[in-house]
């Protein structure tokens, strides 16, 4: 099956995309794409509009400063490979280096995927158990939401029309505290 018919911008600021996303409530954020062209594939999504964030430097990075601060556009391989992570947050980084293929994790974002909402999806749910909070920027500002606020329903976050995710801040675990990352391998996924 073939998607419907979209329109197509890709923004070079911040501001930018605000603005595109603003004049269009129903538009789409397009990031690495994989779990979003998914569904406008099989008409799950019919977006009359993708707003592709891909040339927003801002958006990527890994900073520790107290927290783990994550930008929406920070690919698994990223996180995969970050040292800083796996000191710090090495449930992270299992995670992500559980996440598809090489070809998902040099492509797909930790903010894709998070805003996306899929239950199914590995990173929600690593999030969500190491507490993180989740920057969120719209025309009318800026707005910090608690992971336990942001997965609204299945394939529905907290991100409102007009908004875009911008980062992800997770707290550094203790010292004397551990976690791991065990992914159920669905047959099906083989």
């Amino acid at each position: 099956m073939y998607p419907s018919d979209f329109a197509y911008a890709a923004p070079t600021t911040l501001a930018e995309a605000l603005q595109l996303l603003s004049q269009n409530p129903e538009a789409k954020v397009l990031a690495g794409g994989h779990s979003l062209l998914l569904a406008m594939r099989i008409r799950l999504m019919t977006p009359p509009m993708l707003v592709d964030i891909g040339k927003l430097s801002e958006l990527r990075g890994i900073q520790v400063n107290g927290n783990v601060s994550i930008g929406a556009l920070t690919t698994y391989r990223d996180v995969e490979t970050s040292r800083e992570l796996a000191e710090r947050l090495p449930m992270l980084v299992e995670c992500a280096a559980n996440v598809g293929d090489p070809q998902v994790r040099n492509r797909g974002t930790i903010g894709g995927s998070v805003a996306h909402a899929d239950p199914a999806a590995d990173m929600p749910t690593v999030v969500l158990a190491l507490g993180a909070e989740f920057k969120v920027v719209g025309l009318q500002g800026e707005r910090t939401i608690a992971a336990g606020d942001f997965f609204v329903d299945m394939l529905q976050s907290a991100v409102e029309p007009g908004e875009l995710l911008t980062g992800i801040t997770i707290p550094q675990m203790p010292a004397q505290m551990g976690s791991a990352y065990e992914k159920f391998k669905h047959p099906a996924s083989g």
